[in-house]
Parts: C-alpha cells; structure tokens; sequence
C-alpha cells in the first residue's frame, strides 16, 4: 500500500510550488514541483437595490496558451441541518464561458441568505480545449461570505451657493447635498455626520438630523467651504440612529450603508477678488443663513 500528500501554496499571476510527500515502503521522498496556475480566482461581494450580488472573477493572467471553458458554475449554502436542501444562488451569467489566455470572465450570482460568514460551496466544470481529448475538471471549495444587510443607500452631490454657477470656488460656502433612500419604504429620524479633510474643507455644518418619510426617501443640505482649488474628495459621511431624550439629540448605533457616489471628487476654481465671493471665512455666518434659505426655497 501506498499513500501520498500534497501541501500547495498559491502565488497568484506568478510560478506556483508544490511538495508532494510520497510514503512508500516505509520511507518517505519530497518532490518539489513547479507550476503556473491555469486560473486565479478572486472573488468580492457589492450590491445591486436590496440584493448582494457574489462576483468571482477567473483571471488568465498566466499560465499555458489554452483555451479553458466554464461548462457550469453552482453556488449554495452549506446547510448545518443536512436533512435540508442547502439554498442554491441566483445566477446571472451565460454558460458556457470561454477563458483565454490574459482574459477575465466574471461569474455573478444573486446570494439568497445574509448574515455574517455565511458558508457557500462554489462548485465550477471546466474543460480545457487545447488537448486532444479535451480534459474535463472540477473545482469545489467551500467560501466563508459576510452578507451585510444593507438597508439604506445614499448619493451626494456639491452645488454652488452662487446663482447660476455650476461649479464651487475656494472660501465660498457651498451644498453637500445628501439624498438618502430607506429600503424599506419607512419613515425614521437619523443623524448624518461629516468628516474632511480640514486642509481641503472648512464644515460650517458638522452635524444634521434628517427624518425620512413613508416613501423611504429623505434629503438634507449641509454647508461646507472648500478651503483650496483643484478637485476635491467629497467629504465622508457617516450615519446613525437617532435617540431623543428630553430637547437632546442622543446618536445610537452606526447604520450600514450603500453610498453609490463614493469616491467622488468635485473641481474647485480659484476664488475670485470680489467682495461677494471672499465672504467665506470672514462671515460664515451670514454665508450659512443665505444658504438655509436657498435649501429652504429648493426642497420645500
């Protein structure tokens, strides 16, 4: 009798080892192998309305100049009960799908279950064209998913306090617009908080509740100063539930959200030399009360 072991480690886009231990006759060898991997599997979770899609990409970065074809592609759950039928995912891409060399295919399921480290077996048929007969393998391993549940998205905008003006200058006050929808289609109160950078945004508002209303939608406008030119991030933004205790405020836990403008950035022009358009750190004050007006004529 003979038995054997096989200890890999991965190296993604580069030459991959492996040590074959072989027990035989009561002795044992060590091989060691060199390969490059036919296909590299990464996989990331991002969202679509209320669904958290699962998007594995096979990349062919290296390797043989094969032709490699996704003949199926099955996600489930991995059920504690084994009595149950795991849950299967939703898929969303075409088979079979064809890999070439330096290509990447993407394989896109609906998850139908949410919650933290999720088991999922991801169970791929491939076939590799180039060999006469075709060869056919499978690949099967179980991932470890954390599915948040997601119930508010948000996007922001930044708009000029200027009449007619489409974008904002240096020292003058503008709108951090935030439009937020409630998933659930119900009304609530929550605390939105900024954070910037103060080398590139002065917050004359730091801080403002919102109420969302029995559509799930809700809106508010912040006032915020860019302190240089050039294209600016947009502030971060961060929301929580909201407490009331007697005439005060109280922020509760942080709320899990999708922002579909994050990583935005905005193009500041250089302040002008005329009076209107210096007022911004001088008299924030008076800047942030004909900006309230202006938010108040626009949303109302």
């Amino acid at each position: 009798m003979s038995s054997a072991w096989f200890y890999v480690v991965n190296e993604p886009y580069s030459l991959t080892y492996a040590t074959l231990l072989i027990k035989w006759m009561d002795r044992k060898y060590n091989i060691s192998l060199q390969f490059v991997p036919v296909m590299v599997i990464n996989s990331k979770t991002s969202m679509l309305t209320t669904d958290i899609l699962l998007e594995v990409e096979l990349n062919r970065a290296a390797g043989p100049n094969i032709t490699t074809v996704i003949d199926s592609a099955h996600l489930s759950i991995e059920s504690i009960d084994s009595s149950n039928h795991p849950e299967v995912a939703t898929p969303l891409s075409q088979f079979p799908m064809e890999a070439d060399l330096l290509s990447v295919s993407n394989l896109i399921w609906k998850l139908p279950l949410k919650g933290s480290l999720v088991k999922h077996r991801l169970h791929l048929d491939y076939t590799v064209k180039n060999q006469d007969p075709p060869l056919k393998y499978t690949f099967d391993d179980i991932v470890e998913l954390t599915v948040p549940d997601v119930q508010f998205e948000i996007c922001t905008q930044v708009l000029s306090q200027q009449p007619g003006a489409q974008l904002c200058r240096a020292t003058s006050p503008c709108h951090f617009v935030i439009s937020i929808r409630f998933l659930k289609e119900s009304s609530c109160s929550l605390l939105i908080v900024l954070d910037a950078d103060d080398r590139m945004w002065t917050l004359v508002e730091r801080t403002k509740m919102v109420t969302v209303k029995d559509s799930g939608l809700g809106q508010l406008a912040l006032t915020i100063i860019p302190v240089v030119a050039g294209f600016l991030p947009f502030p971060n933004v961060s929301i929580y539930e909201c407490h009331f205790a007697s005439d005060t405020i109280i922020p509760g836990k942080d709320i899990l959200f999708f922002n579909r403008t994050a990583g935005k950035q905005i193009r500041v022009l250089s302040p002008n030399n005329s009076e209107n358009n210096n007022f911004g750190k001088d008299e924030p004050a008076r800047g942030s009360n004909r900006i309230k007006k202006t938010i108040e004529k626009l949303f109302d």
